[in-house]
């Protein structure tokens, strides 16, 4: 059977959509003297929602298909993103999710994107039989507000296993459009590892899709990380189309989505996650949970859903201020 990369899919998207494009994105593009290759998607460069796009897509190792639309909540049309998914579990759980660390200035920095899918070192990409051994570029994506730099490439080159002359990696802080897309699209993702947490195969799972409202953006770090994840455990739904036995979904209903935690549903993340010394080590495993996921079982002909959205925590993130609106009204 042929070999099909995810690694080597995202590179010739990014040397066919984006780089050539890059004055057009308002993206920056340079290289590193250990010859890796930067993508500034939203650090310094200003980036957009075309650019948020390709940042999701590229991540997904070129199996997900993100496109843009509205949604209504609390009276007021939001924007939101959906994405679609081919190989699902390949997709996300092999390359979109974050979920690789590698030592950076000090500390360690979580990366995203296919190149997680050549050693399969984070327990995510485990899940998952798929392996992109020895492809001739790889990419990898990484949420900051510094810009990726030779430390870093060299980091990313020996945890994942890719000399750093194949190596592209694309990088935006949180707070700008392309920021705030790339977290949104973490929609299939957020419910996959927390499905496969409960024990469910993902030899199980068929395709997944869903859809996220996507917030006003904001300059300050700190809310801008607030209000993307507000989204994801309080506005996120995914339909995932599984093969299995029933009660394989039922024993875990209960235990998938953020509402199970009642003693801080509806709290806005930014205040959860300060809470937490903004530190997702100090976070509870439970609180990274999807809003809400509809299954639907083919071997059974049956349809399970678990978790529900909250449109006044969605409402208070995409206004700000508390939700507080200022209508300013004259007579015509």
């Amino acid at each position: 059977m042929e070999h099909w990369s995810v690694n080597e899919k995202a590179a010739a998207l990014l040397e066919t959509e984006v780089i050539p494009k890059a004055d057009r994105l308002n993206i920056e593009v340079y290289r590193l003297k250990n010859s890796a290759v930067v993508l500034d998607m939203g650090v310094r460069a200003k980036g957009g929602f075309r650019a948020g796009k390709y940042f999701a897509e590229v991540g997904m190792g070129g199996l997900g298909k993100l496109t843009f639309c509205m949604i209504p909540v609390s009276g007021y049309l939001m924007p939101a993103l959906q994405v679609t998914t081919e190989n699902t579990t390949v997709c996300e759980m092999a390359s979109y999710v974050a979920a690789t660390k590698v030592p950076w200035r000090g500390s360690m920095q979580v990366v995203s994107g296919p190149v997680r899918s050549i050693r399969a070192t984070d327990g995510f990409a485990k899940a998952v039989d798929y392996r992109d051994e020895n492809p001739a570029k790889a990419v990898a994506g990484v949420q900051t507000t510094e810009l990726p730099d030779e430390e870093l490439a060299e980091s990313i080159s020996e945890t994942c296993g890719i000399s750093t002359d194949r190596l592209y990696i694309m990088a935006a802080r949180t707070g700008c459009m392309v920021g705030a897309i790339q977290v949104c699209a973490r929609n299939v993702e957020q419910s996959l590892p927390t499905v496969y947490d409960r024990g469910f195969s993902m030899d199980q799972i068929v395709e997944g899709n869903a859809v996220t409202p996507l917030v006003s953006v904001v300059d300050d770090e700190d809310i801008a990380y607030g209000r993307v994840n507000d989204c994801l455990i309080y506005g996120q739904e995914t339909n995932l189309t599984v093969r299995c036995e029933d009660r394989e979904l039922t024993d875990i209903l209960d235990g998938i989505p953020f509402s199970k935690n009642r003693d801080v549903y509806g709290i806005p993340f930014q205040k959860l996650f300060a809470g937490c010394d903004r530190n997702w080590a100090n976070v509870p495993r439970d609180w990274d949970a999807p809003c809400r996921i509809n299954f639907f079982n083919a071997a059974t002909g049956h349809a399970f859903t678990t978790g529900r959205l909250n449109e006044e925590t969605l409402k208070m993130a995409f206004l700000g201020n508390g939700g507080t609106v200022h209508e300013q009204q004259r007579n015509l």
